[in-house]
């Protein structure tokens, strides 16, 4: 009986030891454990718990090493399980393979230099026998500025002559040479500076010298296409055979269109009048229009209608003069 009581006692005092243990670790367990207090007045105290009793519970934060907090304030707590952040895997960077710069290809460069020229003979054999040998050369300048290479400062300098008989009587003999400098000043606006002289032995004008300068305008300035209007004033000299010359200022206006029909075809028209300052019925005009076709490269076949009027020629010459031409150009 002795010994049954014994072991009871035994088996009693085992299970005791045991719930003190299990209280033990939970109790330790509680404290490492972080909380998250919720307090009656709606604030928030995180903390780790140390100790708890039946009036307080005292916790330690990062900012406070013990802090107690009465338990008739805390409206709730919440625990804060921490789970362990998986380390960070490290993806290997992929290679790419280097880049080998390719060869840029250059840009085509325009050439700032243009020549043209254009040689025509017309022979007529017949009731009338006509001969007419005409030559024109242009020689252009075509410089951007750096600051905007959408405009550009142009100059162009310009021979011509004729020479023609007519049933053995010389029936053209001229020249004329011709400098014109364009500054463009705006988007659409120019200014230029036109100097020229030359002579006609059929309209008895021994020597003609002009000079003059202007502002123009780009109506249209497209791929196929350029239109241009200027206008200014110009004093020109004439020296006629046996009568008196001319001595005046005029004012100028001028018009050219340049446009490429097909990729072989190219329309080019160019028109200035002349009218006298201080006589105003007095005037000068002339037109130009020309229509190339392609043969080969930098070969073209010209068809070319020229139209002169003036309204005070020398006694004996006519007032009106057409011309309708043919020529070989060659361009650079």
């Amino acid at each position: 009986m002795r010994l049954k009581n014994l072991n009871q006692d035994c088996s009693l005092r085992a299970f005791c030891c045991t719930l003190v243990l299990l209280f033990v670790l939970s109790s330790s367990t509680l404290r490492a454990e972080p909380v998250v207090f919720h307090l009656k007045g709606g604030d928030r105290i995180g903390g780790t718990v140390v100790s708890e009793s039946t009036n307080s519970v005292l916790i330690t934060t990062p900012w406070a090493k013990e802090l107690s907090i009465p338990l008739d304030q805390i409206e709730s707590r919440e625990s804060q399980v921490v789970t362990a952040v998986p380390a960070a895997v490290t993806v290997p960077a992929r290679t790419t393979p280097p880049v080998v710069p390719t060869k840029k290809e250059a840009l085509p460069v325009a050439k700032p230099w243009k020549f043209d020229a254009k040689f025509g003979m017309d022979l007529i054999y017949g009731e009338t026998d006509r001969r007419l040998y005409y030559g024109q050369v242009a020689l252009t300048y075509t410089r951007p500025y750096e600051s905007n290479p959408k405009q550009s400062l142009r100059n162009t300098l310009e021979y011509r002559a004729d020479y023609a008989t007519t049933d053995n009587i010389e029936s053209a003999n001229r020249m004329y040479g011709s400098d014109k400098a364009d500054f463009d000043v705006g988007e659409h606006t120019f200014v230029y500076n036109l100097a020229g002289a030359g002579y006609d032995d059929v309209r008895l004008i021994e020597l003609q010298y002009e000079i003059g300068s202007g502002i123009g305008y780009h109506l249209v300035h497209r791929t196929n296409i350029t239109a241009n209007v200027e206008g200014g004033f110009t004093y020109q000299s004439q020296d006629r055979h046996d009568v008196a010359g001319i001595n005046a200022a005029y004012a100028r206006a001028g018009e050219d269109v340049t446009w490429k029909i097909f990729p072989q075809t190219t329309l080019s028209q160019r028109a200035s009048v002349l009218t006298r300052v201080d006589l105003p019925q007095q005037l000068q005009f002339r037109l130009e229009a020309n229509l190339a076709f392609a043969i080969v490269k930098n070969i073209s076949f010209n068809l070319t209608a020229i139209e002169m009027y003036d309204t005070r020629p020398v006694p004996g010459v006519a007032a009106n003069e057409f011309q309708l031409r043919s020529a070989i150009g060659l361009a650079f």
